[in-house]
């Protein structure tokens, strides 16, 4: 009885231990409402998203740590990268998104796509990357993204080693403003 005690004492002690680490900086991928997006960034409907630096390399363009944190600390996600909730499937050479903010939550932190809505335009050739589990990825064709993503949304079933971990992805941009690669991030 003693023992069931210090348990649960111990598992409350860790519990308000996550709950009170939780705090939000400021560094969420959130927009700002008060800047205006040029024409030049083609975005649409979501003001104030930086623009992307041309300089970045495709040996440098690591991912964002799809895992999430214990103690609520955003990854840091690279220059010309975004975190994104993906609300459709591609079509008339644009993708629709909303903006994914970190946040924390009793399991810890994680992105969740409740930010402002709006499309990103595809760049010509654009390039996808599915998860195959916790640690792995596919790079599949346009097409192919394509249709996983509406399968996904309609909450069908995929082929395998393919699965609808969320649709929470980091979407890499061009000079331009397009997404250049998209990266579904895995979610148990």
């Amino acid at each position: 009885m003693i023992t069931r005690r210090l348990l649960a004492v111990a598992a409350l002690a860790a519990s308000l231990a996550t709950l009170t680490s939780c705090t939000d900086s400021g560094s969420a991928a959130a927009p700002s409402d008060g800047a205006a997006t040029s024409a030049s960034a083609a975005v649409t409907g979501v003001p104030g998203a930086p623009r992307p630096s041309g300089s970045a390399s495709r040996a440098e363009d690591l991912p964002v740590d799809p895992e999430p944190t214990f103690d609520c600390t955003a990854p840091k996600v690279p220059a010309g990268h975004r975190m994104v909730r993906v609300t459709g499937a591609p079509s008339g050479g644009a993708v629709p998104v909303r903006v994914a903010q970190f946040v924390c939550g009793p399991s810890g932190g994680a992105y969740d796509g409740t930010g402002k809505a709006g499309s990103y335009p595809l760049a010509d050739g654009a390039t996808g990357e599915l998860s195959t589990g916790a640690t792995g990825h596919r790079t599949v064709t346009a097409s192919e993204l394509t249709g996983h993503l509406a399968a996904c949304l309609r909450h069908a079933p995929v082929k395998a080693p393919y699965s609808c971990s969320g649709d929470i992805y980091e979407i890499t941009l061009g000079p331009a403003g397009a997404v250049t690669h998209l990266r579904e991030v895995w979610h148990s």
